[in-house]
C-alpha cells in the first residue's frame, strides 16, 4: 500500500513541504517583515471608508469654462423622473419621484446616488477604490456619466469634482489624478523591487531573509559570493510575484526525500552542483512560458552564472 505524503507550508520560503518541522517560524519578526512585502497594495478597509465622514466643498459652485463642480453638504440635484439626490457627509440620499411605481427610474437614480457618493469619498481622500469588479466599475461609470450631465459637466473630457481632476483611463473608467499617480508610483515600486540595486529596504530585508534560509549550511565563502553577486548583477532572485527556480527545485527535492529541502549542501562542490541544476532547469522550464517569466529566467540565469564563476574562483 502506497503511503501518502502530507503537505505543509514552509513559512520561510512560503512553499509546500512534506516536513511538518519546517512549518515552525524560525524568525517571526523577519518572517512578518518578509510577508508584509506582499501587501504593497493593501486591501482597503471598505467598512471604515464608509463610516468616515465625506470631505465636501464648503460651498456649491459650477464652472462650465473649467468643466469643474464643487459639491457641498445639503446640496440637492434634481435628476430623472423627479427624483432628487441630496448630498450628506455620510452619502447621497434619493427622494421624490413622479411615479412611485416606476422602479426603473428609481434604480437609475439610486445608481447615480451610489456612484456620486463613491466619487465624493474618492475626491475627499476617504476612499481609494470606487469599485471591486468590472461590473461595479461599469455601473459606477454609467452613474457618474448620468449625474454629471445633470450638473452640467462634460465627462467626455477631463473634469474636476471638489478639486480632484478625473479622466477616463485605458479601461474606460473614471480615475482620479491622485489614483493615477499612486498607481504609477506603485508600478514603479514593483519594477524597482524586481531588482536588488533599486529595491526598497523592505525588499532587501526579504531577500536577505530568504537567502539566509537557503544558505544556512554553505561555507562562508559561498555566502560572500552570493552577496557579491546580488550587488554586482543587481538581480533580485526572489521576486515576490514569481516563483524562483531555486524554490521550485527545493520543493521537488523536499517531496522526493520526505522533508530535505537543502539544495546547496555544505561544500563548494555541492553548491556548484546545485547551481548547475538550477541553470539546467532555467534552460528547460517545466511550466508554460510567459513574457514576464522569460524575462525573469534570463535574470536568474545571469545571477547563477555569475555566482558559479565567483564560487569557482
Amino acid at each position: 500500500m502506497m503511503q501518502s505524503i502530507s503537505s505543509y507550508i514552509n513559512p520561510n520560503t512560503r512553499a509546500l513541504t512534506s516536513n511538518y518541522k519546517n512549518t515552525v517560524i524560525k524568525d517571526k519578526e523577519a518572517y512578518n517583515g518578509a510577508m508584509s512585502q506582499h501587501l504593497l497594495n493593501p486591501v482597503e478597509d471598505l467598512a471604515q471608508a464608509l463610516k468616515t465622514p465625506i470631505k465636501l466643498a464648503k460651498g456649491a459652485s459650477l464652472s462650465r469654462q473649467n468643466n469643474s463642480v464643487n459639491i457641498a453638504e445639503g446640496q440637492s440635484i434634481r435628476v430623472n423622473g423627479g427624483h432628487v439626490l441630496t448630498v450628506t457627509t455620510h452619502g447621497v440620499e434619493v427622494s421624490g419621484g413622479d411615479n412611485p411605481y416606476d422602479t426603473e427610474s428609481y434604480v437609475k437614480a439610486q445608481r447615480m446616488a451610489d456612484a456620486l457618493a463613491s466619487m465624493l469619498r474618492n475626491a475627499g481622500g476617504t476612499m481609494t477604490t470606487v469599485a471591486h469588479s468590472k461590473e461595479e466599475y461599469a455601473r459606477y461609470t454609467e452613474g457618474i456619466t448620468d449625474v454629471m450631465s445633470y450638473l452640467g459637466i462634460d465627462t467626455s473630457k477631463d473634469f474636476t469634482v471638489n478639486g480632484m481632476k478625473y479622466s477616463k483611463n485605458k479601461d474606460g473608467w473614471y480615475e482620479s489624478e491622485a489614483n493615477s499617480e499612486a498607481q504609477t508610483a506603485y508600478e514603479q515600486l514593483k519594477a524597482n523591487n524586481r531588482t536588488y540595486q533599486f529595491a526598497d529596504e523592505k525588499t532587501k530585508k526579504q531577500i536577505a531573509y530568504i537567502s539566509d534560509y537557503y544558505l544556512q549550511t554553505v561555507p562562508e565563502s559561498v555566502k560572500a559570493a552570493w552577496q557579491e553577486t546580488l550587488e554586482e548583477t543587481g538581480v533580485n532572485p526572489f521576486q515576490t510575484d514569481l516563483s524562483s527556480t531555486l524554490t521550485q527545485l527545493s520543493v521537488e527535492q523536499d517531496f522526493q526525500t520526505g522533508g530535505n529541502d537543502n539544495i546547496f549542501g555544505e561544500t563548494k562542490e555541492s553548491c556548484l552542483a546545485a547551481i548547475n541544476k538550477i541553470l539546467e532547469r532555467i534552460e528547460n522550464p517545466l511550466a508554460a512560458m510567459t513574457e514576464e517569466r522569460a524575462a525573469y529566467l534570463q535574470q536568474e540565469k545571469e545571477f547563477y552564472t555569475v555566482l558559479a564563476s565567483k564560487i569557482g574562483e
